[in-house]
């Protein structure tokens, strides 16, 4: 690793095939995060985001775990990626886990990650939507879970369209 001064700015310099994160920042005063810059070894690719109610089974074990999955069929590049969580239009950050991204296996050199909202299941009963909200490279995809439309899948007769 090298280290090169330029004016009152440092750089580290080191040999990167991919996805290395380098910050430009001041000797004496650093704000914030400093500047991300993002070296990337392949084309940004989008992820896909699937959004899982807790199961029956879960809620007569005392439990209710909604599901986020960002990964298949689309895993994402680069990593770095931000999940949300709201339940009826309000956020939520309490009972939230959220993995790291981890590079897949199967040589693509993309990622993939999770995200759990845990709740009691009185908490659970108590709101009619939940969403996932995931933020990659400036865009956003949210997938929502409501009350409503869960009725409305189980319904034998829905009510004809026009």
């Amino acid at each position: 690793m090298e280290r090169a001064h330029h004016g009152n700015i440092s750089f580290l310099s080191s040999f990167c095939w991919e996805g290395c994160h380098y910050y430009a920042v001041s000797q004496c005063f650093v704000f914030g995060r400093g500047t991300w810059l993002t070296v990337l070894g392949q084309p940004n690719s989008s992820p896909s985001v699937t959004l899982s109610p807790p199961s029956p089974e879960e809620l007569s074990n005392n439990k209710a775990i909604l599901v986020c999955l960002i990964s298949q069929p689309n895993d994402f590049y680069p990593s770095g990626l931000t999940v949300a969580w709201k339940a009826d239009g309000t956020p939520v950050t309490q009972g939230v886990e959220t993995t790291k991204p981890s590079k897949q296996s199967n040589n693509n050199n993309k990622y993939a990650a999770s995200s759990f909202l845990s709740l009691s299941p009185d908490q659970w009963k108590s709101r009619s939507s939940y969403t996932c909200q995931v933020t990659h490279e400036g865009s956003t995809w949210k997938r929502e879970w409501s009350l409503q439309s869960a009725l409305r899948s189980q319904d034998p007769h829905p009510p004809n369209e026009a």
